[in-house]
């Protein structure tokens, strides 16, 4: 997938789900390569068959939002957001609910809603001022206002919150070093690119 060769790993994926039929992983990564080839409804279905067994899971609930706003279902994919982070407060799931609001939070960047983003990342930060993934999201959002400043004081936060080994801080720290060098141009262009709707 890395070398864009989705279909090819589609055809793997399919071997493994075979061997493995109960893996979830596998799924997720067959609904992935779908939504990468375009083919927007089978990876609809594939996330949706996901969360019915599990239903806080944050990468299917991510993927199936992402595709329905692909596919022009904007309002789907927040009630869908919103009908989980109901089930996980109310199964006092402190984990689960932090990450979907994470989720809503970057679904309103996705839409182009920078400013709702920013509001929403920082009534995460006034929640847990320790948790660093706020704080890179924010400097994302002021450099694609291009607000340099107040990017550069949302990437310290990042900096000097994300732990060592964090497992994804390399791709984390790549992401911010983009959105601090390239220009608010080339950073919309690219995010338009990723996320607008398809037919």
């Amino acid at each position: 997938m890395r070398e864009g060769k989705t279909k090819e790993a589609i055809k793997y994926v399919e071997r493994l789900r075979e061997v493995e039929p109960g893996e979830v992983e596998w799924r997720l990564i067959q609904a992935l390569s779908y939504e990468l080839m375009g083919q927007l409804s089978k990876a609809k279905r594939l996330f949706k068959e996901i969360l019915e067994e599990n239903p806080l899971l944050l990468r299917a609930l991510h993927g199936l939002a992402l595709v329905l706003h692909r596919k022009g279902e904007g309002p789907a994919a927040s009630e869908m957001l919103d009908k989980a982070l109901v089930q996980a407060r109310r199964e006092n799931r402190v984990t689960e609910e932090r990450n979907i609001k994470i989720l809503i939070a970057q679904m309103h960047v996705v839409k182009g809603e920078l400013e709702e983003g920013l509001k929403k990342f920082q009534d995460l930060v006034n929640e847990d001022p320790r948790d660093f993934r706020p704080y890179l999201c924010q400097g994302i959002i002021y450099s694609l206002l291009d607000k340099k400043k107040e990017a550069e004081e949302q990437f310290e936060n990042y900096q000097s919150l994300v732990p060592q080994e964090f497992p994804q801080r390399s791709f984390l720290d790549d992401v911010m070093v983009a959105a601090k060098t390239e220009s608010r141009e080339q950073l919309n262009k690219e995010f338009a690119n990723e996320y607008s709707p398809k037919e």
